[in-house]
């Protein structure tokens, strides 16, 4: 999808490039994700800090979040794209993720006014999903069946993290869910009963042996097979 997006260097695939990333490591809400002030952001050669005031766990907590840098999403490369786009057109402050007029230029605080929405230059979450679904479909990728949302990219994360044996703690401090949240374990039951079989346990049997007790699979007496 951020492939796709940026491929023709258009400033709004650029933008959706650079938020697919950022959605994707800081496993965020989507309204997390389109709240995010440019003076949150400390980008780094390998990192970028992102200062979160609170969130719906921490009502009154400040954080300092560090989200590093990785090969396969670039998401430095992409937020520095982004953000370099923005300070060509004299933004360096406000919304990160801001809506653009059809002709790529980033809107003013005027002609968002005349849309009547109180989120102003900031991005609504559901533009988030719009643009999820447009680059799933654009990409040529298939789902599994469910909804295409922008929650996919908190809960694609997730998945990848559970799948690769991150552990409760590890999945609740990233996703910034409460101690014992129930939505982790359903990130990890699935992930972890992959990794499972119980039939594992039972020997696999020999049809060569000769004699010695069976090594195979039993039916009890009484039972269906």
């Amino acid at each position: 999808m951020m492939e796709k997006a940026e491929a023709d260097s258009r400033p709004i695939g650029i933008r959706d490039a650079a938020l697919f990333a950022f959605g994707h490591m800081f496993l965020g809400r989507s309204r997390e994700d389109v709240d995010m002030e440019i003076e949150d952001l400390t980008i780094l050669v390998d990192r970028m800090n992102l200062w979160l005031a609170e969130d719906k766990t921490h009502k009154g907590e400040d954080q300092t979040i560090p989200l590093r840098d990785r090969p396969d999403v670039q998401l430095i490369r992409r937020m520095n794209r982004w953000l370099e786009y923005l300070a060509s057109h004299g933004i360096t402050t406000g919304p990160v993720f801001r809506h653009l007029l059809k002709n790529g230029v980033p809107a003013t605080e005027e002609t968002r006014a005349k849309a009547a929405t109180a989120r102003g230059l900031r991005l609504r979450p559901h533009v988030v999903n719009e643009r999820v679904k447009h680059w799933f479909a654009k990409a040529g990728l298939v789902g599994d069946g469910r909804p295409i949302t922008s929650h996919g990219l908190r809960a694609g994360a997730a998945t990848d993290l559970a799948a690769n044996d991150a552990t409760a703690q590890e999945l609740e401090e990233a996703g910034r869910w409460a101690p014992g949240s129930t939505a982790v374990r359903l990130y990890l039951r699935p992930a972890q009963a992959q990794k499972r079989n119980a039939f594992d346990k039972i020997p696999v049997h020999d049809p060569t042996r000769v004699g010695g007790p069976f090594d195979g699979p039993t039916l009890s007496a009484g039972s269906s097979p």
